[in-house]
């Protein structure tokens, strides 16, 4: 934590989407959460303002997610060779991951934002299946846009105690995740029901004004 407190203090929006951009990639050995967390320690430090940190910290992933995505659009079945995936895309798994996928690719590209474990592997599979590129990025913005925010917020508030904030996100990690979802599903819902009420309040009214010419 320390090394990468010590890259975003001397340039804190740069160093944020770098880190971010090379932690999409899976090159270095830290997470995604632990730079974001730093870019809210950045704000506390006045280094960044709340709005620049998140907005340097969504196009660090976004970038970074559109290169995996890339990569598994423009690498094929050739995809299945990578070492990355040799072992966790075996022939029958892979078989059952693309028949999932096909059938709820855009929940599960959404849901991998809440799960590390499988961000990259989604992501490639979500280019090589030939996911339209504008579809992945909407709905990898949309989770973004649900835990950037709140990761920012908790290392600008708790940046004196950030390996505390560290081990309680490694701890209940899944419990947030699942959670998370929840809260998007939720709010997810609720904008579709109230756009579902507007269209049948259109409905309605386009029925009566066919009928008052009637």
């Amino acid at each position: 934590m320390n090394t990468i407190l010590e890259a975003v203090s001397s340039h804190p929006g740069l160093w944020t989407f770098a880190l971010l951009v090379a932690s999409g990639l899976g090159l270095p050995p830290w997470s995604e959460e632990l730079v974001i967390l730093a870019s809210g320690w950045a704000v506390s430090e006045g280094g960044l303002s709340y709005p620049a940190a998140v907005g340097w910290c969504l196009a660090g992933i976004l970038a970074g997610d559109s290169i995996v995505f890339s990569l598994g659009r423009l690498a094929g079945d050739r995809v299945e060779s990578w070492p990355i995936l040799r072992r966790a895309m075996r022939p029958k798994r892979r078989k059952r991951f693309n028949q999932q996928f096909l059938l709820y690719g855009t929940r599960v590209v959404f849901l991998a934002r809440f799960l590390p474990g499988v961000r990259t592997l989604t992501y490639l599979v979500a280019g090589n299946l030939g996911m339209p590129w504008w579809k992945f990025l909407v709905l990898d913005s949309a989770g973004a846009l649900v835990t950037v925010p709140i990761s920012v917020w908790l290392g600008w508030k708790f940046a004196a105690n950030l390996d505390l904030v560290v081990d309680w996100m490694h701890r209940f990690q899944i419990p947030l995740g699942i959670l998370l979802v929840l809260v998007a599903a939720w709010a997810f819902f609720r904008l579709r029901r109230s756009r579902g009420a507007r269209l049948r309040e259109l409905r309605a009214l386009r029925r009566g004004k066919h009928e008052r010419k009637g």
